[in-house]
């Protein structure tokens, strides 16, 4: 997977809707355990879940869930073994 790519995207996407979600996606990181370049596809599905969590206070919950949408097509690019290993292709 790459991790790094795939937290890269996401900020780019993201932080400019406000600042503090920078701060979220490392806190979000580092409650996985991870950092931007070790993040697994399952961590990866974790840390999705818990950042659209966070999207939810800051943009509510529509928006939140169009996030989290654009968030799982960039795991599929950034880690497409970790859906094939799942047949959720």
């Amino acid at each position: 997977m790459d991790s790094k790519g795939f937290i890269e995207n996401i900020e780019g996407r993201l932080v400019p809707i406000s600042p503090i979600i920078e701060f979220a996606i490392n806190k979000q990181l580092a409650e996985i355990g991870a950092t931007k370049n070790d993040l697994d596809g399952e961590q990866a599905m974790q840390f999705i879940k818990n950042m659209t969590e966070a999207l939810e206070l800051f943009l509510g919950e529509v928006e939140a869930r169009k996030k989290r949408k654009y968030m799982i097509s960039l795991l599929r690019e950034y880690a497409p073994e970790y859906f094939e290993e799942r047949s959720l292709i």
